[in-house]
């Protein structure tokens, strides 16, 4: 008789607020102009219009997002402009970002055989050096055009990995790396719109303090953890 060997362990991440404390995607954008372009950086007013239209709801993730990188970044980046910036964005957020528990439970899970995946809907082109930064085993995030010469453009290559999109690539994922269903996945977010990924999960974790997710948690069947504190899963 063969033996049923065990199920791979997967614990995915998702990436702003819970990985790291602050949002990327706009302070990458700031910072990349002030890094490669200055001069872009009089075109906020611009930028805050745009993201007063997306918090009133005037338009969604897939137009918001590719317009604000046109504005910050031009109609192109090169690939090793692109590189350059996320090495640099990643080597600087990194160390003063993460929470001491997402670096408690990040080490544990690696201790305990997880493989780490990142799940996010931060762009794939800054979001790899960050997981890579991090010793991440691979990622799923949001994924952007080139062009013939593999210059990385505003576009979104697909839809924006969030919510039921995120769960789909986790999903192909793990069929790709984790053989399908014979996982035992651990997930970790701060928002509830990562419902979709926690119902792949046999242990969701909702990261935060308010009264708010705690209610939410309960509701949902989830767990709670304050990364703020070094703690984990038990």
């Amino acid at each position: 008789m063969t033996d049923t060997p065990p199920p791979v362990r997967v614990a995915i991440y998702d990436l702003d607020r819970t990985v790291l404390r602050t949002p990327t995607f706009t302070l990458f954008l700031l910072w990349a102009a002030w890094r490669a372009a200055p001069w872009r950086l009089l075109l906020l007013p611009a930028l805050a219009a745009l993201m007063f239209g997306y918090a009133l709801r005037l338009y969604g993730r897939a137009r918001f997002k590719p317009a604000a990188i046109r504005l910050m970044l031009g109609d192109s980046i090169s690939p090793a402009r692109a590189t350059a910036l996320a090495s640099d964005f990643a080597a600087w957020r990194v160390p003063r970002d993460v929470p001491p528990g997402a670096a408690a439970c990040i080490a544990r899970d690696r201790a305990e055989g997880y493989r780490l995946l990142m799940a996010t809907a931060a762009p794939e082109f800054y979001a790899g050096a960050i997981a890579e930064a991090l010793e991440f085993d691979a990622i799923v995030a949001t994924r952007h055009r080139r062009d013939a010469d593999g210059n990385w453009l505003p576009l979104l290559d697909g839809e924006n990995c969030y919510g039921t999109e995120k769960a789909r690539r986790v999903t192909k994922w793990l069929d790709e790396n984790a053989a399908g269903g014979a996982a035992h996945i651990r997930a970790y977010s701060d928002h509830p719109s990562d419902a979709p990924t926690f119902a792949l999960a046999n242990e969701s974790w909702l990261i935060g303090r308010s009264r708010h997710l705690a209610r939410l948690a309960a509701h949902h069947g989830w767990q709670t953890l304050d990364f703020e504190i070094v703690t984990g899963p038990s």
